[in-house]
């Protein structure tokens, strides 16, 4: 979710965000943006299904369940966010594989018909695309592309996630890059992305690199973190930091999980931290919710330990301490 720990890997991803992250806006342009109308940045589940078993992941023991988003439920959302400022990101991504929603690339062709978002992005592991699929993704206009490999080996690629198909994965990748480039397309944007940490050798991240470096978009490495504490035989090598700040990530991103049920982050895979019901609620009633000024003002008074997923959590680093300027926007948590 960070940045890793290794700084030549730190580059810039996207104008809004922390250099060499998707997921923390910069500082300035929080300030420009957040309001009480509507998220600026929306993480919407279509499916929290996956066809891997990464030991990084707590996916599986969420009490939620494993379900499909249902379509008038998503359609609700979508129309909803199309009357607001338009997203700076719409995420189809939380806890699983989104391209096992049978319908998930009609979900991408309806936000861009509506016009919902700066940017589409989707992070994915590639692993169930088809050639056919493959033209269909190009033709439903994501634009944005992460494909989580986080591995340069067999051997690390099947002790991580399970299943012995790097090849596959990697095979993936390369024939999306070399349609999309035939059509003479920029988009979608695709990027591969390796975890630094301690169980991929260094010599794997430099494989990594110099086997993608020229031919994906965009090579990335981060830290890993462990999903608020839920991943116990991990070493942290996300940014952290010597004091304690409040995350302003809930200032600006909501996230609504397959079942409709919202939360403030995308870290919160048990949904600890429940601001709304998407099938109760619209996001305007959730975004101004005394749920969700709650969570925010324990950040402000810096109860970290009300929340188990904050108090482990280090996701909020990378954007620094707005704790002076929060404390003034008073009608976010009051």
């Amino acid at each position: 979710m960070g940045r890793g720990p290794t700084k030549k890997y730190h580059k810039a991803l996207n104008a809004d965000y922390v250099k060499g992250t998707l997921t923390c806006l910069k500082a300035s342009t929080i300030k420009r943006v957040i309001n009480n109308d509507f998220p600026n940045v929306l993480n919407i589940e279509p499916t929290n299904r996956c066809n891997l078993k990464c030991v990084y992941c707590p996916r599986t023991r969420a009490s939620k369940g494993v379900g499909l988003m249902d379509w008038k439920l998503y359609t609700r959302i979508i129309d909803e966010a199309s009357k607001y400022k338009k997203l700076l990101m719409l995420n189809f991504h939380k806890d699983g594989e989104s391209f096992l929603h049978p319908r998930f690339l009609e979900m991408v062709r309806y936000a861009k018909k509506k016009n919902v978002a700066k940017t589409i992005h989707i992070n994915t592991n590639a692993l169930s695309w088809t050639d056919k699929l493959m033209d269909e993704i190009i033709d439903s206009g994501i634009d944005d592309i992460t494909v989580s490999i986080d591995a340069a080996r067999a051997t690390t690629f099947k002790k991580h996630k399970g299943v012995n198909c790097l090849s596959k994965v990697e095979r993936n990748v390369r024939l999306l890059l070399e349609k999309r480039d035939k059509r003479g397309l920029h988009k979608p944007f695709i990027r591969v992305k390796i975890m630094e940490f301690a169980e991929v050798s260094k010599d794997e991240i430099a494989e990594f690199f110099a086997r993608w470096e020229g031919i994906a978009d965009f090579v990335q490495v981060t830290g890993i973190h462990s999903w608020g504490g839920a991943i116990k035989n991990v070493k942290v090598t996300d940014e952290n930091s010597q004091s304690r700040y409040p995350c302003v990530i809930m200032w600006y991103a909501l996230v609504i999980n397959w079942n409709g049920e919202a939360t403030v982050c995308s870290v919160d895979w048990n949904t600890e931290i429940k601001v709304g019901d998407a099938k109760k609620n619209t996001l305007h009633e959730i975004w101004n919710s005394k749920a969700i000024k709650d969570v925010r003002r324990y950040q402000i008074e810096k109860e970290y330990d009300n929340h188990k997923i904050c108090r482990d959590c280090v996701v909020w680093v990378s954007i620094g301490d707005l704790t002076s300027w929060l404390t003034k926007k008073s009608e976010f948590y009051e």
